[in-house]
């Protein structure tokens, strides 16, 4: 439901300061390829925030739906007075 993403300007950002990193310490190709390598961000770590902001997305996105429910449920419970 959410998509988190980078932005083209956050991934440019991200590959410079990959540039840099590689600029400044390697000094072999096989330096070079480990720093890309160590560089990838992991999403596996943020699944949780996904969950959560779906299952807020799911259930409290329209609350006044929910409340719309409860009022027709009480109603009905009273309807007879």
């Amino acid at each position: 439901m959410f998509d988190r993403g980078m932005s083209n300007e956050q991934f440019n950002s991200h590959l410079e300061t990959l540039a840099k990193l590689i600029e400044k310490t390697a000094t072999t190709v096989e330096e070079a390829a480990q720093i890309v390598r160590d560089a990838k961000i992991d999403t596996t770590k943020e699944e949780h925030v996904n969950m959560a902001l779906n299952f807020a997305a799911e259930n409290l996105a329209l609350p006044e739906v929910h409340v719309e429910e409860k009022l027709k449920e009480e109603i009905e419970k009273h309807k007879d007075f």
